[in-house]
């Protein structure tokens, strides 16, 4: 088991430095991000740290969790 072990903290790893290559990328264009708290799909404007503007509405035709 331990290439598996091994396979899954490559891919931890991988989308680790993915997560910070996007924040980074937003941040240089101004681009907001959008991520899930609570359960809910919030957006974050760069250089709002991680202060939460405002919190998306439910996609279309999707059940309120």
């Amino acid at each position: 088991m331990k290439t598996q072990t091994n396979w899954i903290q490559q891919a931890d790893g991988a989308l680790q430095r993915a997560a910070r290559r996007a924040r980074e990328v937003a941040e240089r264009t101004n681009t907001p991000r959008h991520v899930m708290r609570d359960g809910k799909i919030v957006k974050i404007m760069p250089g709002a740290g991680d202060l939460v503007l405002r919190e998306e509405p439910p996609a279309y035709l999707t059940k309120n969790r």
